[in-house]
């Protein structure tokens, strides 16, 4: 729990950083240097071939967290390969972290108001939940705050503004 977290890619390393702050011990795969015709390439080993972390917690007591770690276009693929692997909901819980990063948005489903989307988080999908996405299972990334907060500014007065200009006079019809 202490030093320089940099085993792995980048998004393990955030993943582990938060679990660490949360009062876990983290185990990393192992990466491994491969030489693959003239060049070297650098491998993890995935724990059962399926999760990047293993966490335990012992003060208070908590079950193993298995987390596979992905961004948030890549869930379906980690479903696919997480999902078989057996365990045992009681002793442990098999996760996905996936990253929402980007620059702020705005949230283009309100005309009326400016709302942006939550950004820098990962989702947390469980097994126990069959994969469903719940947004109070969000980890917030490098802040304090318990969850991503929405800046919510309206663009239009609700009052009605009057008219200034009289209105046009209307042609009459002709027959």
């Amino acid at each position: 729990m202490s030093g320089t977290v940099t085993k792995g890619n980048r998004l393990q390393v955030m993943a582990r950083r938060e679990l660490e702050k949360q009062g876990y011990l983290v185990h990393t795969a192992v990466r491994s240097a491969q030489k693959r015709g003239p060049i070297w390439i650098s491998q993890t080993t995935d724990i059962f071939n399926a999760f990047d972390l293993i966490a335990t917690r012992m003060d208070p007591p908590q079950p193993l967290r298995f987390v596979q770690v992905t961004t948030i276009s890549h869930v379906s693929e980690r479903v696919r390969k997480v999902d078989p692997v057996p365990i045992n909901p009681g002793i442990a819980s098999a996760e996905i972290w996936a990253y929402v990063g980007g620059q702020k948005r705005l949230d283009r489903r309100y005309r009326d108001r400016k709302v942006w989307l939550p950004r820098n988080y990962f989702q947390v999908y469980l097994k126990a939940r069959n994969w469903e996405p719940d947004p109070r299972d969000r980890v917030v990334v490098g802040e304090a705050e318990p969850a991503p907060s929405i800046k919510i500014e309206n663009l239009r007065t609700p009052e009605r503004v009057p008219r200034i200009l009289p209105p046009r006079p209307r042609k009459a019809l002709r027959k």
